[in-house]
């Protein structure tokens, strides 16, 4: 019997990690909202700048182009989580009332960072070349997610890459030539502006920074976008 009770226990906790593992395996990019049975595209410029990151430590992060999310949660049976605490920072210079609009429909309508809908639950659905993620609320509202970049014109964004991350004591932009990037800020996961390079480097110190998660926001002539790094 008691073998028999560690074999459920056992196969319980296999079931459990199955339903989690992918979610916690992939970078996660939004395709698009439903919010009361009507569809909400991200705004095209920044249709890669919107993602989902769920880590093994039980945080989220819901990146996003002008207001990105982070908090904790807790699994539960069936697939489901609870948001025990979620909080954004506040700042969101240079970018259109359109981005700002967007962002405040995850703040408010999805997330609800004020009392969170709990519970959420996810599902996948697997297609040939990437699977897709779909986080609905307790109000039935949907974040329906692929775990692979979508594809847009090479003319809407500048493609940025930042590299090593983690980073140690610094990092670098990988950026399309004639970019023109003016200022790149480093932002804690509390909203308060940590760094701030007011021309572009070759390589960004960041040895006095704390281990943690930071959000890098880097704009210029050509090019807005928020990237998430984890110092170490």
């Amino acid at each position: 019997m008691k073998r028999f009770i560690k074999l459920v226990i056992f196969l319980l906790s296999l079931t459990s990690f199955a339903q989690v593992a992918p979610l916690e395996n992939h970078t996660w990019y939004l395709e698009k909202l439903v919010i009361n049975g009507n569809d909400f595209l991200p705004p095209s410029a920044y249709q890669n700048s919107y993602t989902a990151n769920f880590a093994n430590n039980a945080d989220f992060i819901f990146l996003a182009a002008c207001y990105p999310v982070d908090g904790t949660l807790t699994y539960n049976q069936n697939q489901n989580f609870n948001i025990n605490f979620a909080g954004y920072p506040l700042d969101c210079d240079g970018l259109s009332q359109q981005v700002i609009d967007y962002d405040l429909k995850i703040i408010n309508d999805y997330v609800n960072t004020n009392a969170p809908n709990n519970p959420f639950s996810y599902s996948f659905t697997y297609q040939p070349n990437y699977i897709v993620l779909t986080v609905t609320n307790a109000n039935g509202d949907q974040a329906i997610y692929r775990n692979q970049q979508l594809g847009i014109s090479s003319n809407d964004k500048s493609e940025v890459n930042l590299y090593p991350n983690p980073a140690t004591n610094s990092f670098q932009l990988d950026i399309n030539a004639g970019s023109n990037i003016k200022t790149v800020r480093i932002f804690s996961v509390n909203g308060k502006e940590v760094m701030h390079f007011k021309q572009p480097q070759g390589s960004y110190n960041v040895s006095q920074l704390s281990p943690g998660i930071y959000f890098v926001k880097i704009e210029g002539e050509y090019v807005k976008n928020n990237m998430k790094l984890f110092k170490i």
